[in-house]
């Protein structure tokens, strides 16, 4: 049986990417790119709704439109996500747009090809987050991937719960205390330690439920 791992990323503070440009501007419906040759540029069309109103993002044009919606087309040199995830062997099945932010859809066939594929995108990106992930057919000795929920925190409580992480209030011995994680976020420790409290619980509670 198959042991691949369905991801769903979420990417913010893209670079290079006409789509996620437009996404800024227009509420967009649906994003479709052709990959070509590997020497050949990205040819995206993004399809967003009319608004009544001319955008302008470089590198996109206008190529169709009928009073309802919209097509931009787009070519770029294969730098932005919807080219790197594929070169290591992972098509992109799904990508949305929506207020600069993009959603790539692929399966990877297993962690470290996963782990490989977001290392690259922190290259082009500002921030990547794991939304979904679904794993099919593991080995008995494989260890089984415990999933978050993302939607279930609000962006304080993330935010709050990815800083303590990276500045290393998690770790033995901690790598920063409270204080210095409540500055860097700017809040008071007091706030900051109510808002990890519940990002922790709503955590355990999915891990202990899974």
């Amino acid at each position: 049986m198959a042991s691949g791992i369905h991801v769903q990323l979420e990417l913010r503070g893209v670079t290079g990417c006409p789509a996620s440009s437009l996404s800024e501007e227009v509420t967009v419906e649906s994003v479709t790119v052709d990959q070509g040759g590997a020497a050949s540029p990205v040819v995206g069309e993004v399809t967003v709704e009319d608004e009544g109103e001319t955008v302008n993002v470089d590198g996109a044009e206008a190529v169709f439109e009928d009073g309802s919606q919209s097509v931009y087309r787009y070519t770029h040199e294969r730098d932005c996500p919807c080219s790197r995830v594929p070169s290591h062997g992972c098509p992109v099945r799904g990508l949305q747009a929506d207020d600069g932010c993009l959603r790539l859809t692929f399966i990877a066939s297993d962690l470290d090809t996963l782990r490989t594929i977001a290392a690259d995108l922190e290259s082009c990106c500002a921030d990547v987050t794991v939304r979904r992930l679904v794993r099919t057919g593991a080995a008995e000795d494989e260890p089984a991937l415990l999933v978050a929920d993302r939607n279930a925190f609000t962006d304080r409580q993330y935010e709050v719960l990815k800083t303590a992480h990276e500045m290393g209030y998690f770790d033995s011995p901690k790598s920063a205390k409270s204080g210095a994680v409540a500055d860097e976020l700017g809040v008071s420790v007091s706030t900051f330690v109510e808002h990890l409290s519940v990002a922790q619980t709503k955590l355990f509670d999915q891990i202990i439920s899974s």
